[in-house]
């Protein structure tokens, strides 16, 4: 019983090693597109966790898990056939004969068990690659999609103080901001958004992080250019979210 405990332990170490790497690089790269670093973000450690979700149950992850399971199939089956052979082929017969009265076999078996740590040591950093990989490309996929349909992401509007510079109610933009400059249509759309395109993307304790993405345009065949707004906390009223109904 102990020792199936301790096998249980270890292997939930190892989960939890792989789950938390794969959120890691999933959170990096897809805020890295929005040109966000991870440490503006506030995300603990059991929201990582939640993040690997993401990657488990993506299609690149089953297909590479399809892959790991064919080959260990495939492997089992050499295993019976050579068996099932080895009863039947007398040169087989003569040689597990030989490598029995040797104790050919056994030496191996003697070496695996000897060096099980190392070689499960080397499998496990060997796995790190692919998993590297496949979280980014999951990563990369999911913030085009984001960009491409921002109905995953939660609609936000602000209500910002007096004191709030030109986003500050009492302002008028006419007046304090030439409608040349490239952050007019910015500041009028984060003032008051009435056509709900603001999307939150996250928070960090200093900042609410807001995407602005108009939808894919059909006639030109592309994307417009989307805008990501740091909205210093200290300068907002009022924040609604908006849940659409379900």
């Amino acid at each position: 019983m102990g020792d199936a405990l301790k096998v249980i332990r270890d292997f939930t170490i190892i989960l939890a090693i792989y789950l938390y790497f794969i959120a890691w690089v999933y959170v990096h790269f897809y805020y890295h597109q929005f040109g966000i670093s991870t440490d503006a973000i506030k995300i603990d450690y059991n929201s990582y966790l939640v993040f690997s979700y993401n990657v488990v149950t993506s299609v690149q992850f089953i297909s590479w898990l399809k892959t790991i399971a064919l080959v260990v199939l495939s492997a089992l089956a050499l295993t019976i056939i050579i068996w099932w052979l080895s009863r039947k082929v007398t040169a087989l017969q003569k040689f597990i004969s030989y490598a029995g009265s040797n104790h050919f076999v056994l030496r191996i078996w003697q070496l695996v068990k000897k060096y099980r740590l190392l070689l499960l040591v080397i499998i496990c950093i060997l796995v790190f690659p692919k998993l590297f990989s496949i979280s980014r490309e999951v990563a990369i996929a999911n913030y085009r999609e984001d960009r491409q349909s921002t109905q995953n992401l939660k609609t936000i509007e602000f209500i910002f103080r007096k004191d709030a510079e030109f986003l500050s109610p009492t302002v008028v933009l006419d007046s304090s901001l030439s409608p040349q400059n490239n952050l007019f249509a910015d500041i009028t759309i984060i003032k008051n958004d009435t056509q709900q395109i603001l999307r939150l993307l996250g928070e960090s304790d200093q900042y609410y992080i807001v995407l602005q993405q108009r939808p894919f345009n059909k006639q030109l065949g592309a994307l417009p250019t989307g805008y990501v707004y740091f909205i210093d906390k200290k300068d907002v009223l009022l924040a609604k979210i908006v849940l659409r109904s379900l």
